[in-house]
C-alpha cells in the first residue's frame, strides 16, 4: 500500500500546527508506512536508522505516541508488546505462524460497525481481527 499521501497529509497538519518536522521524525514517518502491519518500535527504530541513522529510540517512541494521540496510527498490544501501524482503511490480518509474516485481508465478516450499540448499552468504537494459519510458502514446506 502506498502511505506517500497520508504521510503528506501528517507533514502538511504538523507545519499548520507549528510543529517541527525533523528528519529523525521524518524516518520514523517513513519507517512506519514501510514497515506495514504489526510493526514494533524496535522494527520501526531499526528501519527509520537506515533513512537516517542518527534517529533516537526515544524519538521513535514519542513519535509513535504522538501519532497515536493524532489518530493517524493505531496501536494495541500483541503477546505483551505495543504494535502500530499507520491509519488505513479498515482491514484485517492473516498471519502466518509458521514464518511470522502478515498480510493484509480487507474482507470484514463482522457485520457490527462503529458507532453501532450492541447487548447492555455496548457502543462499539472498532474491532480487530486475526485469522492464524500458514501462508503459501510455509504450506509447501510442512507437506
Amino acid at each position: 500500500m502506498d502511505f506517500s499521501n497520508a504521510i503528506r497529509g501528517i507533514v502538511r497538519a504538523w507545519r499548520a500546527q507549528g510543529r517541527r518536522l525533523t528528519a529523525p521524525r521524518r524516518a520514523v514517518l517513513e519507517a512506519l508506512a514501510r514497515a506495514g502491519c504489526r510493526a514494533d518500535a524496535r522494527t520501526v527504530y531499526r528501519l527509520a536508522r537506515r533513512m537516517y541513522p542518527k534517529t533516537g529510540l526515544v524519538t521513535v517512541y514519542r513519535t509513535l505516541e504522538l501519532l497515536v494521540r493524532e489518530g493517524w496510527a493505531e496501536r494495541w498490544e500483541e503477546g505483551g508488546t505495543a504494535r502500530y501501524e499507520l491509519a488505513q482503511p479498515h482491514h484485517h490480518h492473516l498471519v502466518c505462524l509458521g514464518c511470522g509474516s502478515v498480510a493484509r485481508w480487507e474482507r470484514c465478516p463482522i457485520p457490527v460497525r462503529r458507532g453501532t450499540t450492541v447487548r447492555g448499552g455496548f457502543l462499539v468504537t472498532g474491532h480487530r481481527m486475526e485469522l492464524l494459519g500458514y501462508c503459501k510458502a510455509c504450506r509447501q514446506v510442512r507437506g
